[in-house]
C-alpha cells in the first residue's frame, strides 16, 4: 500500500482506489448471513490452496478456494448462486 499502514485495521477497510469497487447494495445482500450459516466444513475450507478443473480444455491448475464475501460483481452472484454446492476458486497464473 502506498502509504503503508501503521496498524492492522479492527474493522472492513478498502483502500481509496477500491471503494468504488465495492458497492453498498452488494455489502446488504444478504451474503454474510448465507455463509454464517454454511457449516463448518464448507467455511473452513476458504482460503485453501487446491487443484481444480479449469473447464474444458484447461485440466488441472493450482488454485485457493476463495471467501465469497470479498467478492464483487459478477463473482459474487455466482458464488451466491452456487453457495454451499461448489466453492468459488482463484486460479493461479502461469508465468510461462
Amino acid at each position: 500500500l502506498d502509504p503503508p499502514l501503521r496498524a492492522v485495521p479492527q474493522c472492513d477497510w478498502f483502500c481509496d482506489k477500491c471503494k468504488p469497487q465495492f458497492r453498498t447494495d452488494e455489502a446488504n445482500d444478504g451474503l454474510e448471513l448465507l455463509v454464517a450459516a454454511l457449516p463448518p466444513n464448507f467455511t473452513s475450507r476458504f482460503g485453501e490452496i487446491v487443484w481444480a478443473a479449469g473447464g474444458v480444455g484447461f485440466g488441472w491448475w493450482p488454485a485457493c478456494i476463495y471467501d465469497p464475501r470479498l467478492t464483487v460483481g459478477s463473482a459474487r452472484q455466482l458464488a451466491r448462486k452456487h453457495l454451499g454446492k461448489k466453492h468459488l476458486v482463484y486460479f493461479f497464473e502461469c508465468q510461462d
